[in-house]
């Protein structure tokens, strides 16, 4: 497959949410959300929005604590990591109130089963010391799971729901294969698959088996002949 980034219609609302919270004043709250279910691309509009806005991205572990957090942080920010955690959080906040940077926390589902909410203080106190951006991101629960903490909740700005994938995003992915894609399959992927990485696996293997057995072009029957879809 080509490597060509797709902007799918849930990338194009988690830019705009994005830059909605860089536009709010200073003394505005700069929190927001996405989530969604797996397979809607939230990883590659992640990798893509860090790239473009040099932002930090952090992946939420069941081994978290403030302090290792810290001490990832000054990792990403390439400052002395040795120190106690008061330490830490001082160097971290004097160098986010000189260069300011958009702080992304993926799975962050991992921290609400844990109920550490100490390390959600943190991120808290992060973003009200710097007015850096903070953007959790988690499964299709998320949501319901940050509102039962309303003080959390009534921070968030902003809010994104990953949508299960258009045909529009399906048929600007196909093109990506190294063979033709007929209208026909991408209306089949619309109606049976709602998420781009099953649709991936698929164009992988049709890519294999039209080049052993020398098609151009894949519809339908193709795609239920190649045993693609087992």
């Amino acid at each position: 497959m080509k490597n060509r980034f797709i902007k799918t219609r849930n990338y194009i609302k988690l830019y705009e949410s994005m830059s909605r919270l860089k536009r709010l004043p200073l003394d505005a709250d700069r929190m927001g959300l996405a989530y969604g279910s797996f397979g809607l691309g939230k990883s590659v509009s992640l990798e893509r929005i860090v790239a473009n806005e040099d932002a930090i991205l952090l992946r939420c572990d069941q081994t978290w604590s403030v302090s290792s957090v810290l001490k990832r942080l000054c990792e990403e920010l390439k400052i002395d990591e040795r120190g106690r955690s008061s330490t830490l959080f001082n160097r971290v906040i004097e160098t986010l109130l000189i260069e300011s940077r958009v702080i992304i926390i993926d799975e962050i589902d991992t921290l609400l089963r844990s109920g550490k909410s100490e390390v959600f203080e943190l991120f808290r106190d992060i973003h009200d010391e710097t007015k850096s951006i903070v953007f959790f991101v988690g499964m299709e629960n998320s949501l319901a799971k940050i509102k039962r903490h309303k003080h959390y909740f009534s921070r968030l700005t902003e809010i994104v729901k990953f949508e299960p994938i258009g045909r529009d995003d399906i048929a600007a992915f196909c093109e990506l294969c190294e063979v033709e894609i007929k209208e026909e399959l991408i209306d089949y992927f619309a109606k049976r698959y709602a998420n781009l990485r099953e649709i991936r696996v698929f164009l992988i293997r049709i890519e294999e088996w039209a080049e052993l057995n020398e098609v151009k072009s894949v519809g339908l029957e193709e795609f239920r002949a190649s045993g693609v879809m087992r």
